[in-house]
């Protein structure tokens, strides 16, 4: 009797992609990635998607940009409230469009919006601790409220995600949909960072998460990288996403965003590795940060989102 051949894992069979658009800058010093979801053009991404079989529901901007006068507001502790508010009603829209069946496409708007989209997705799915991140950023986004002093970057609220996802700093964040942490460190794989401070450093490595700094994934390629951290995020979890900050990509790639570097990843060598995760099985949401329109250079930026929504939704 022949042994039989291991069964290859079974695409998640996706209903609709629920286009979300993150209007907020309310966490971060330039307002500017507030008007990255009104920039990105809705039948472009209906048509794409649609030309791989699958529906589009474009919920579009939240409204966020409209919470306050930026005028007034121009210090970190001043938009706190409504980068609160933000990530609680993003919190609200994709547990309901995960609930309904439908996987979330976050467009962004600050990266404080993580909280909001990976908080949601594991309430909707029920995998308190038990749900795989990969993260892809140029910045750790690893301070808790206490060392956001260190930095430019961690000094506003999107440089505090990845703490406030496993349950430190600022209780008003850790507790958006409920008080139990929602990831473990164990299920987040950090790739592409190159600007941080020691606070952040000190941060992931004691709690385990582990970073593929900037010169590792050159040294190594991002595929072997990425290989592991997608392993890292599925291995025995009960559903995993993906978080893109735009500003991981070089500036030739990515111009358009809110915290610019002077290197990074590139898109050519990103692309086809990242071809097919949203058809993984337990795949539960894509995320997209940090696009400021203001900054873009003859579109490069807003055509890089279309390109990575059409290779991580195209079908093996």
């Amino acid at each position: 009797m022949q042994d039989k051949k291991p069964t290859a894992p079974v695409a998640t069979p996706i209903s609709t992609i629920e286009v979300i658009g993150y209007d907020s800058g309310w966490g971060c010093a330039n307002f500017g990635c507030e008007d990255g979801p009104r920039k990105i053009s809705p039948s472009n991404i209906i048509h794409k998607l649609g030309k791989l079989g699958l529906a589009t529901k474009w919920r579009g901007p939240l409204g966020l940009k409209f919470l306050g006068n930026h005028a007034e507001l121009t210090t970190k502790e001043a938009t706190f409230s409504l980068a609160l508010a933000g990530v609680r009603r993003l919190f609200n829209t994709v547990k309901h469009a995960v609930e309904a069946g439908n996987t979330p496409l976050v467009i962004g708007g600050d990266h404080s919006c993580a909280i909001g989209t990976w908080s949601a997705a594991v309430a909707a799915t029920k995998s308190f601790g038990n749900f795989g991140l990969i993260w892809i950023d140029a910045h750790l986004d690893s301070h808790t409220h206490e060392t956001s002093y260190q930095g430019k970057w961690g000094g506003w609220w999107h440089g505090q995600p990845i703490t406030a996802l496993t349950g430190f700093g600022k209780i008003d964040f850790t507790s958006v949909g409920g008080t139990a942490k929602k990831l473990s460190p164990r299920h987040i794989s950090i790739i592409g960072p190159h600007s941080f401070e020691p606070a952040e450093v000190e941060f992931v490595k004691k709690n385990g998460i582990r970073v593929y700094f900037l010169e590792e994934v050159q040294q190594r390629g991002f595929k072997a990288v990425y290989e592991e951290a997608l392993k890292r995020a599925t291995d025995g979890t009960a559903a995993f996403g993906l978080s893109i900050d735009l500003d991981a990509f070089r500036p030739a790639d990515a111009p358009g965003v809110g915290s610019i570097e002077d290197k990074g990843l590139v898109a050519a060598e990103v692309l086809p590795v990242l071809k097919s995760t949203g058809r993984l099985p337990g795949f539960t949401a894509l995320e997209l940060a940090e696009f400021n329109p203001h900054q873009d250079k003859d579109d490069i930026t807003s055509k890089l989102i279309e390109k990575l929504v059409e290779t991580i939704f195209t079908e093996r």
